[in-house]
C-alpha cells in the first residue's frame, strides 16, 4: 500500500484531511491484513472495502469543494 499512501498524500491536501486519510489508510491496511489472514473473501469483506472506498473519496471530494 506504500504506491496508494504516497499518491494520495502527496496530493496537496489540507493538514487536516491528510490526518484524516492517514488514518483511513492505516484502518484500511489493518483490515487487508485480518482479510488476508482469513484465506477467503466474504460478502461483509466486500461491503467493508466499499465503505472505505467511499470514505476515502469524501476525504479528497472535501478538500475539493
Amino acid at each position: 500500500m506504500p504506491f496508494l499512501r504516497g499518491k494520495l498524500l502527496g496530493n496537496g491536501l489540507s493538514e487536516g484531511s491528510k490526518r484524516q486519510l492517514e488514518w483511513l489508510l492505516d484502518e484500511l491496511q489493518s483490515f487487508y491484513e485480518r482479510v488476508a489472514c482469513c484465506g477467503r473473501v466474504e460478502e461483509r469483506h466486500l461491503r467493508a472495502l466499499k465503505s472505505f472506498h467511499r470514505d476515502i473519496v469524501s476525504v479528497l471530494e472535501t478538500e475539493k469543494a
